[in-house]
C-alpha cells in the first residue's frame, strides 16, 4: 500500500485567518497538494468550516486531553497545543504526521520533503531555533534566556532550566513524526506531568526535555524549514520572488513562523537584495504573498 500521510493544523475563529494562509500555501505546492489535510477545530464558526471542507480537509473537534489547573480559564485554543501528542488517535490511520502551526505559512515545498524524510527514520523530525542571524546568539542572549529559563523552571524546576535553556530550542510549531514513534505517549507523559505547574509554552518545553533529557531519538533540520521571524527578520531577494536568510548565501526559507508580536504587524523592515531598491531596508508584509487570491 501506498504511504498514507497528513498535515494537520488547527485553532480558533480568532485565529483563521493565519489558518487560511497556512492551509493556502501549503496547498500551493505539489509536496502539500500531495497530502491529506487535518483540521483541530478549536472554535471555528460555520463559515470557516465550509471554506475548510471545500480545500479537502476532514475537521474534528479536539477535547481536553489532560486535566491540570487552570484550564477552566484557557481558551479553547489551547486545545490545539495539548491535543498534538495524540493527532494519531485524532486522525487514525496515516502512516506518517505533519504538523504545522495556523501562523506558519510555506514558501518552498521542498521543507515539507525534508520533515517527512526526517521522520521516515524513526525520529521527531524539527528545525531548532538556531542561526548564525538569529538574534539570541547575538544581542538578546539575556532576553531568550531569561524568558525561556523562566518557562523551563515553571514547568519542571532550576536544574533542568539551567540544564537546557542553553540548547537550541527545538521549536514544537512544525514537526513530522510516523504513527508507531513512542515519542507521541513519551511526549503526552511529560507533557501531562508539566502542564500540573505551568501553562506557559508548556508543549515546547515538555518537547525539549523528551529530547534533550529523556534521549528520544530526534532529526533537526535547517532553520529554514522553520523560521522563526522574530528572531531574525527575513531579507527579499527581488530577483528570485522569495523571503531568504538574512545572511550569506541567502537560501530560500522554506517555511516561514510568524512567532509572536510578529504576526499582527502589518509589516516589517525588510532588508532588499536586487532589484530597484537593492540594499535599503524598507516596509514589507510578511504574510504569504499569495493570500490575495484565496
Amino acid at each position: 500500500m501506498a504511504e498514507q500521510i497528513i498535515a494537520i493544523t488547527g485553532g480558533d475563529a480568532g485565529y483563521f485567518d493565519l489558518m487560511k494562509d497556512c492551509i493556502a500555501s501549503l496547498q500551493s505546492v505539489p509536496e502539500g497538494r500531495a497530502l491529506a489535510l487535518g483540521i483541530l477545530d478549536c472554535g471555528l464558526t460555520d463559515e470557516q468550516r465550509a471554506w475548510c471542507c471545500d480545500r479537502g480537509a476532514t475537521l474534528v473537534m479536539p477535547g481536553w486531553d489532560f486535566d491540570f489547573p487552570g484550564r477552566d480559564k484557557l481558551k479553547n485554543g489551547y486545545k490545539a497545543l495539548t491535543a498534538r501528542p495524540f493527532l494519531p488517535r485524532y486522525f487514525p490511520g496515516f502512516d506518517l504526521y505533519l504538523w504545522i502551526d495556523g501562523d506558519c505559512w510555506v514558501q518552498q515545498g521542498d521543507a515539507i520533503a525534508l520533515f517527512l524524510a526526517g521522520a521516515r527514520t524513526g525520529a521527531l523530525a524539527v528545525a531548532p531555533e538556531i542561526h548564525r542571524s538569529m538574534r539570541h546568539y547575538h544581542h538578546a542572549w539575556a532576553e531568550f534566556s531569561a524568558v525561556c529559563g523562566a518557562a523551563y523552571e515553571a514547568c519542571f524546576d532550576k536544574a533542568t532550566a539551567e540544564r537546557l535553556v542553553r540548547y537550541p530550542m527545538i521549536n514544537a510549531g512544525v514537526f513530522a513524526l510516523t504513527s508507531r514513534a513512542p515519542h507521541w505517549q513519551g511526549w503526552a507523559t511529560v507533557l501531562g506531568e508539566a502542564l500540573q505547574r505551568s501553562t506557559d509554552m508548556t508543549d515546547q518545553m515538555a518537547l525539549n526535555v523528551l529530547v534533550y533529557d529523556q534521549g528520544f531519538a530526534c532529526e533537526p533540520l535547517p532553520s529554514r524549514c522553520n523560521w522563526p521571524v522574530h528572531h531574525a527578520t527575513p531579507a527579499w531577494d527581488a530577483g528570485r520572488g522569495f523571503f531568504v536568510e538574512p545572511a550569506m548565501p541567502y537560501d530560500p526559507l522554506g517555511i516561514l513562523h510568524l512567532t509572536i508580536y510578529t504576526k499582527r504587524l502589518a509589516a516589517l523592515d525588510v532588508r532588499e537584495l536586487g532589484g530597484s531598491h537593492a540594499g535599503q531596508v524598507r516596509p514589507r508584509s510578511l504574510r504569504w504573498p499569495g493570500r490575495t487570491a484565496i
